[in-house]
């Protein structure tokens, strides 16, 4: 079986596993090399609620930290900015990736390896708790020069 049907399979697996109202689609991670000190998470979020919702936090066993970060235009420069929640309108989708909204793990105690997951338990401001298996996958590379944390 080749990678992209074992990965269709996984991403099925997440969403017959998912909250109803809470719908998270292909949760995935940035490779990294073995002395990265953060990695980013990308995944597409459903609302399939009528009320808006915020994702407040995520955690994930083995870093550090875990943040919530969305890729800003400061004056020109682009930068990486922790945000306190990410917003999710009613019946709408967040799309966490490269360059906008992502999940930062930051000081990992081993950084994982490609095909591997981590685990990653999201929670919600209705009192949704969702965990995640967020599978490491190689994609191009980020520049962390203006990285604020």
């Amino acid at each position: 079986m080749n990678k992209k049907i074992l990965s269709a399979l996984f991403s099925l697996l997440f969403i017959a596993q998912a909250n109803a109202d809470i719908i998270v689609y292909d949760p995935w991670i940035r490779s990294a090399p073995v002395n990265a000190s953060v990695l980013g998470v990308f995944m597409q979020i459903d609302n399939q609620t009528d009320k808006d919702i915020k994702l407040l936090s995520a955690y994930a066993q083995g870093y550090r930290r875990v943040e919530i970060h969305r890729t800003v235009n400061d004056n020109g420069l682009m930068k990486m900015v922790r945000q306190l929640f990410a917003p999710i309108p009613a019946r709408e989708r967040l799309i966490l990736k490269p360059g906008s909204w992502h999940i930062m793990l930051i000081k990992p105690e081993k950084v994982p390896d490609i095909g591997s997951t981590v685990a990653i338990k999201l929670e919600f401001d209705n009192g949704t708790v969702q965990t995640v298996n967020a599978q490491v996958k190689s994609g191009k590379k980020m520049h962390m020069n203006n990285h604020e944390h």
